[in-house]
């Protein structure tokens, strides 16, 4: 396997941004360790991955010419590195904090990361106290909204869909050909751990659950009043509601299309209609509406929730990280215990322990073919090659019979 990395690096210098090209042969490492390269290599998930960084100090600076003749005769050529990392002229990283400093000369220059929201820079700038805990006093409804939702936002945080994300759309190649012009949709979730995400993220996202997202910012906000921690958290919670409100996000499939329905309506016309409840007329029309202006292209339109939906949990999660870690250090502080129902798979251990059905046959014909074939092995004089060798003969053998053919 032929690996390449493009880095971008600062050079202290000239303090200037320059390209990096690094190859590696992978076949060149001895064999445990190439495993472990090739494993990272293949198992890596999102483009930013940092796993391939251990491994730095393998990578050999290359001209594009050379890979390119390298990349011809490799069977397999492969692109790495995480999107965001920086290197300086000797190839150790460098953080955002030290890169300031470098361009401009001037120790107090900070840089800004790309994407940076106003609430991230206020905080980045805002003095740094302890967080308040001890002077806190929550009522005992603050503490149940805090305590349902951080018990909630475990479980979206476990979930299948949050860990594996939205999936993926593809289109021709040597798939068939779908109508009006469709995309493949693909997804690591099955469609049970679709629901059960959905039916997670819906006791965060609807107006009138008890303990949702936007009641527990405000829960907190309120506890902490001023506090750096608590206008950040305010500050994503604000993003969430505007991106609700937004248009959904087509890119890289849809340039130039513009649609009537938002991120908010997406989401409700499935929740409405393919998960939480039987559709009204009202919101089944609604859902036809939101089909047709993306073409009736079915299988985008779900990736487009599922996308838009992960999305949105990702924001839950940001801010809810910071309330829940500041709720358990309240609640050990304070020696209290919030008076929350556990989920069910808290209190009961055995759930999906048992062998399903399908499985549990599967088994047990198994176990029946490798006994039968190891008979007929010894009734055949145990010749070389095994038992394995009369395996087909014996699943045949036992399907007949089980079938009543015999």
């Amino acid at each position: 396997m032929l690996l390449s990395w493009k880095i971008r690096y600062l050079d202290r210098n000239d303090r200037s941004f320059k390209d990096r090209y690094l190859s590696l042969e992978t076949n060149t490492l001895e064999p445990a360790l190439r495993a472990a390269v090739e494993f990272i290599v293949e198992n890596q998930t999102n483009c930013n991955d940092r796993e391939i960084l251990k491994f730095r100090h393998l990578f050999v600076e290359y001209c594009l010419d050379s890979i390119s003749e390298q990349g011809k005769n490799s069977g397999d050529w492969r692109s790495v590195g995480p999107n965001v990392y920086l290197e300086d002229e000797n190839g150790k990283e460098t953080t955002l904090a030290e890169t300031g400093p470098i361009i401009t000369g001037d120790p107090k220059t900070v840089l800004v990361p790309s994407g940076a929201k106003q609430h991230d820079l206020d905080f980045m700038f805002s003095e740094k106290k302890p967080i308040p805990i001890a002077e806190i006093q929550l009522s005992s409804d603050e503490t149940r909204i805090l305590g349902y939702f951080v018990r909630d936002l475990r479980e979206l945080q476990d979930s299948a869909l949050m860990k594996d994300g939205p999936g993926k759309l593809s289109k021709g190649g040597t798939l068939v050909d779908l109508p009006n012009g469709d995309y493949h949709l693909k997804t690591a979730a099955t469609d049970d751990e679709i629901r059960s995400f959905v039916t997670i993220f819906r006791r965060l996202y609807m107006e009138k659950e008890p303990a949702n997202f936007l009641k527990a910012v405000e829960v907190f906000t309120k506890a902490l009043v001023d506090d750096p921690f608590a206008k950040w958290v305010q500050g994503v919670a604000g993003g969430y509601e505007t991106h609700l409100q937004g248009t959904p996000e087509y890119r890289p499939f849809f340039y130039g299309v513009s649609t009537t329905f938002n991120v908010k309506r997406l989401i409700d016309v499935f929740i409405y209609t393919q998960y939480a409840h039987q559709p009204s007329e009202n919101r089944q029309r609604q859902f036809v509406n939101c089909l047709n202006e993306v073409g009736n292209k079915r299988n985008f339109l779900t990736w487009l929730f599922l996308k838009e939906i992960w999305s949105c949990s990702l924001e839950i999660d940001n801010a809810g990280r910071v309330i829940a870690k500041w709720f358990n250090q309240y609640c050990n502080h304070h020696g209290i215990t919030p008076d929350v129902l556990n989920s069910l798979r808290h209190e009961h251990a055995g759930l999906g322990t048992e062998e399903k059905v399908a499985d549990r046959k599967s088994r047990i014909f198994r176990e029946k073919v490798e006994g039968l074939e190891f008979e007929l092995w010894k009734q055949a004089g145990k010749p070389e090659g095994g038992p394995v060798q009369f395996r087909l003969i014996a699943q045949e053998q036992l399907e007949r019979v089980i079938n009543g053919s015999q």
